[in-house]
């Protein structure tokens, strides 16, 4: 990892006349990934950055791009500035400081908040008030979060599209903000729905490339949860060609991982391997926790679905420490999930129960309801393995539950078919205990279902399929 130098060099200053932080580009990555800065004070950095290609510093000092970066300690310190001042400051709000006030570069490490200030007119109301104000949501059902959404549709309206995304995609709140409340909750065709607007009119300036990299990766995570694994990979491409345009190494990375998730759902495991290894190697060069469990869990799902099922326990397992360290826990119910499954495709079904339990229970408390129902899914072919009928249509039941909530059709019709498939086949085998003269003592708590509520069959076919399973 690159270190920022003590002092600029006489080139430097020389830059530092002519360029304004409007359009300067700040490649964090290559430089000190952010070190000594909080995720929050990292994130407005890697925004900042966006303004200017390092390429244009780096030509009129006719020196390598990667060289600039070595002396962009200026930047660095302003951000640890903005970020001590009394209160919370916002990394919009930061971010909004530096571009509309901070013209010409002339800070200095000994500069203090007083004279910051001071010398670029902060209306100290304005901006403490801001910092100061935090967002506190509780949001429980859709109807709390439907204003955020009436208001992102004037904002598009009014072709105000940057404040439109993070209406929905609130940086300084990412836990509660409305696209993590949506998505978690398998809300995906309204996710769908919202980004394809923004996405529709929106030309994005240099000052807004992250944010339209954003809006594309989330539509294409929605689509490819959502089953649309060709149109995730045209957003997902879209993302990298845009990351390597303006030299986001970050967005690279994920991008990647991404495109390696969709080929794997479309059991390319050849793109999907070549994908995933290489976001897997950028991610660890740049230090990027996130990214490089994401694609030790696609390793993982690669390797179970080749029959590789060791392997995949390890990579899961390795996903699952990164995920830990990182205090994921909704990627941590994922990679329980996962290796409870793949357990379970081993035929060690005590330990698949045990871990698809944790998996279950971690998703519950975190509110991933994807997860949860994949879990119980996955839980309910463990416990059929084992003869527990009962307890196997429950929790069929409580995945049926969760994919009608989101919308999952089809897999709301996996349940169904699973559920009506298992039932027939226990009023055979009762059938035949009974003409044998056998006890039936472990059928008699089974309820057997042949059909669902009329809005539910109405959308659901009567297809009856062999065995399937569902990652994370």
């Amino acid at each position: 990892m690159l270190n920022f130098a003590t002092n600029l060099n006489e080139e430097f200053l020389e830059v530092s006349q002519w360029y304004d932080w409007q359009q300067f580009r700040l490649d964090l990555l290559a430089g000190n990934s952010g070190d000594g800065l909080s995720p929050q004070e990292e994130r407005c950095l890697r925004a900042i950055a966006l303004d200017l290609d390092r390429r244009q510093i780096a030509k009129k000092l006719t020196i390598q791009p990667r060289t600039v970066s070595d002396y962009l300690r200026k930047p660095y310190e302003l951000i640890k500035i903005l970020f001590a001042i009394e209160g919370k400051m916002t990394e919009r709000k930061a971010r909004r400081l530096i571009l509309s006030k901070y013209k010409k570069s002339t800070l200095s490490s000994s500069t203090s908040v007083q004279q910051f200030k001071a010398d670029y007119e902060i209306d100290e109301d304005e901006s403490l008030e801001d910092i100061s104000s935090t967002n506190e949501y509780a949001w429980q059902t859709l109807d709390e979060v439907q204003p955020y959404i009436d208001n992102f549709h004037k904002l598009c309206e009014a072709e105000d599209y940057t404040e439109a995304f993070y209406t929905i995609f609130d940086t300084d709140n990412y836990e509660n903000c409305v696209y993590k409340f949506l998505s978690l909750h398998g809300y995906l065709n309204i996710v769908i729905y919202i980004y394809e607007r923004l996405i529709q009119s929106w030309i994005p300036r240099k000052g807004e490339k992250w944010e339209f990299i954003t809006t594309l990766a989330c539509l294409g995570d929605a689509h490819d949860r959502m089953g649309n694994h060709e149109i995730a990979i045209g957003h997902y491409q879209n993302c990298l060609e845009i990351a390597e345009e303006i030299d986001d190494i970050d967005n690279i990375a994920g991008s990647l991982v991404n495109l390696g998730l969709a080929y794997f759902s479309l059991e390319n495991y050849e793109e999907a391997l070549d994908y995933s290894r290489l976001g897997l190697e950028i991610a660890r060069e740049i230090g990027n926790r996130e990214f490089e469990a994401h694609a030790l869990n696609n390793l993982g799902m690669i390797y179970s679905d080749i029959e590789e099922y060791q392997l995949a326990i390890d990579y899961y397992h390795f996903s699952l420490e990164v995920k830990s360290k990182l205090n994921d826990p909704q990627g941590a119910a994922g990679s329980l999930i996962n290796i409870g499954n793949t357990y379970r495709q081993l035929e060690k079904y005590e330990q698949a129960i045990s871990y698809l339990q944790r998996g279950i229970e971690a998703a519950h408390h975190s509110h991933h309801n994807q997860f949860e129902a994949n879990g119980w899914f996955n839980l309910a072919l463990a416990l059929k393995s084992l003869h527990h009928y009962s307890d196997a249509i429950s929790a069929y039941e409580e995945a049926f539950n969760l994919y009608q909530q989101m919308e999952m059709i089809e897999n709301a019709k996996d349940c169904r078919k699973a559920i009506i498939q298992m039932s027939k086949a226990i009023k055979e085998d009762i059938s035949d205990l009974m003409e044998n003269g056998c006890n039936t003592d472990d059928f008699e708590n089974v309820d057997l279902k042949n059909d669902f509520d009329a809005e539910t069959s109405d959308k659901l076919d009567d297809e009856v399929d062999d065995d399937f399973d569902h990652k994370e």
